[in-house]
């Protein structure tokens, strides 16, 4: 069973981790639907600076148009999803890089929401992950899957 299952079947907890596979984007998103759940899959080449990663979230997350583009929004938005309805959600973020290591102030404050969205999201019971890919080492302490 591959780590991403043991995520999936609810062997690992759902939280933020590095997900150190090679597979391709489209096959891990692949792998995750088939269970009904949503995948939303973040380029962080498109999000190399606070607006631009705010930008690509709301986009990859498909955020409702009343979205306000700043971290307390982001932190309203990525804790309901009513538009989205599924048993559960991993957020797909690749190069994260991009915005780690240029902008380490507002990577810290993006982590400290994409953990409290994975432990609002446990309260209600629907496991809520984000996977963290191509990090280059600027990603602070996050657990490899």
């Amino acid at each position: 069973m591959s780590d991403l299952e043991t995520l999936l079947n609810g062997a690992t907890p759902a939280n933020v981790y590095r997900l150190l596979s090679r597979a391709t984007p489209q096959s891990i998103a692949d792998t995750i639907e088939r269970l009904g759940w949503r995948c939303f899959y973040l380029d962080g080449r498109r999000a190399r600076d606070k607006k631009s990663f705010l930008d690509a979230v709301a986009a990859s997350l498909r955020f409702p148009a009343y979205f306000g583009h700043n971290w307390d929004a982001l932190d309203e938005c990525i804790t309901d999803l009513a538009w989205v309805p599924a048993p559960g959600y991993v957020l797909l973020y690749d190069h994260v890089h991009w915005l780690a290591c240029h902008h380490p102030q507002d990577w810290r404050t993006a982590m400290e929401i994409f953990r409290s969205a994975v432990a609002v999201w446990r309260a209600e019971a629907v496991p809520f992950s984000v996977l963290l890919r191509h990090t280059r080492g600027c990603a602070g302490h996050v657990p490899a899957l």
